[in-house]
C-alpha cells in the first residue's frame, strides 16, 4: 500500500504542477479571459478529477482532505483565467500593478498554499507508513 500511495500521489502532484503550468502559459500568451475551450482542454489533459477520486480510496482523510483542497484551489484558478481579466505575475514586478495582477495573485497564492499543505500531508502520509 505504500508503494502505491507513493506512486499515485507522485502521479496527482505531477498533474496538479502540470495543468497549473499550462493554465498560467495560456494566460500569457492569450489575453484573458482565455478562450474556454482552450481552458477546458489544459484542464482535462491530466486526468487530475480521476486521480482526485483515487486518492480519495485510498489515503487517509487528511491527505484525501488536502488533496482535494488543493483540487478546488486549481479550478478556482482556472475559473478566473476564463472569465477575468487577470495578469501574470509575481509580487514586487512591474506588471503587479496591471488590471487583474491583485486577482491573479490572490487565486494563485491559496493555489500555491494548498499545493504546499497537501505535500506536507502526503509527506507525514508516507512518513508514517513506512513498510506498509
Amino acid at each position: 500500500m505504500h508503494q502505491l500511495r507513493r506512486e499515485l500521489y507522485a502521479r496527482y502532484l505531477e498533474a496538479l504542477t502540470n495543468t497549473d503550468s499550462e493554465l498560467q502559459l495560456l494566460a500569457i500568451r492569450q489575453q484573458a479571459p482565455v478562450d474556454e475551450a482552450d481552458v477546458r482542454a489544459a484542464w482535462r489533459s491530466h486526468s487530475l478529477l480521476s486521480l482526485n477520486y483515487e486518492i480519495t480510496l485510498v489515503a487517509p482523510t487528511p491527505v484525501a482532505d488536502a488533496a482535494d483542497t488543493a483540487y478546488r484551489s486549481l479550478r478556482a484558478m482556472r475559473n478566473v483565467i476564463a472569465t477575468t481579466e487577470v495578469t501574470i505575475g509575481n509580487p514586487g514586478t512591474p506588471e503587479n500593478n496591471a488590471p487583474g495582477a491583485a486577482e491573479w495573485q490572490r487565486v494563485h497564492r491559496t493555489y500555491i498554499d494548498a499545493l504546499a499543505a497537501l505535500r506536507s500531508a502526503m509527506r507525514a502520509n508516507i512518513g508514517n507508513s513506512q513498510g506498509t
